[in-house]
């Protein structure tokens, strides 16, 4: 029997299902093919930016790459949702000083990627910045595929957990996509190597390791 709290309920699995089987059949492919090596910054965008948006902004930060948050329906200078600090800290990301903004306060460059976390905001994206703005699923970068990630706000601890587990994995994926591409976003070098990134490191760390 499917555990449906580890995909955030009945719903967060139906969806899983349904853009999986989307997914299957070639849906998504406009997000698919990203161009890397021009990527100067991850613009992470959530519903209300106080759960999923802040957490996988801070591990995209914690890896050393250049990111900010949003939400689409946020309150301006809400701080992360209590339960996302609290399961942020158990896995090392301190989202304490996270203020939440809207997507309409974002002033995004030429190189920004917007990553989103359910199919349905890359329309809602779009419609708000326009077509031409490069705009990535951020769960498709996990293994396996998980083109829905459900917002784990008022859920259960175990399921933020698991939201979060995705949402490292995807972070961690994209960085190893960045870092071989040798994209922009990634930060300077390191004390420990002047030629080598901080997200670099981090991935060839992991590689190695």
């Amino acid at each position: 029997m499917v555990d449906v709290e580890l995909y955030g309920g009945r719903r967060g699995l139906l969806e899983h299902a349904r853009t999986r089987t989307l997914y299957a059949l070639g849906a998504y492919r406009s997000v698919r093919d990203i161009e890397w090596d021009a990527v100067q910054r991850l613009v992470l965008v959530c519903k209300g930016n106080i759960c999923r948006s802040p957490y996988a902004c801070a591990k995209a930060r914690s890896l050393g790459v250049q990111a900010i948050s949003f939400g689409l329906d946020a309150a301006e200078g809400a701080p992360a949702d209590a339960a996302a600090r609290q399961n942020g800290l158990l896995r090392g990301m301190d989202l304490s000083g996270h203020r939440s903004a809207r997507l309409e306060s974002a002033r995004l460059a030429n190189r920004d990627l917007v990553i989103v976390f359910e199919p349905k905001q890359i329309t809602y994206v779009r419609k708000r910045v326009g077509d031409g703005t490069p705009t990535q699923l951020l769960g498709i970068c996990s293994r396996p595929v998980r083109p829905h990630i459900q917002d784990p706000f008022g859920m259960s601890d175990r399921y933020f957990q698991q939201c979060f587990s995705v949402i490292d994995a995807s972070i961690a994926a994209l960085v190893e996509h960045m870092a071989r591409s040798g994209a922009p976003a990634i930060s300077g070098p390191t004390p420990e190597n002047p030629d080598e990134s901080v997200a670099r490191r981090n991935w060839r760390d992991g590689m190695l390791g």
